[in-house]
């Protein structure tokens, strides 16, 4: 039973792991546009 639960449980860690590092990306590079838009239409 203990490898029963192991495997999918690592499976599904792995997934999710990617997919939020994934989102940090996206989320880092909105931010960099944002800023670039920010920086464009408002000076700095």
């Amino acid at each position: 039973i203990g490898l029963a639960a192991a495997i999918p449980a690592a499976i599904f860690y792995n997934i999710f792991g990617t997919r939020i590092k994934e989102m940090g990306t996206r989320m880092e590079d909105f931010a960099i546009e944002f800023q670039n838009l920010a920086e464009r239409d408002f000076g700095s």
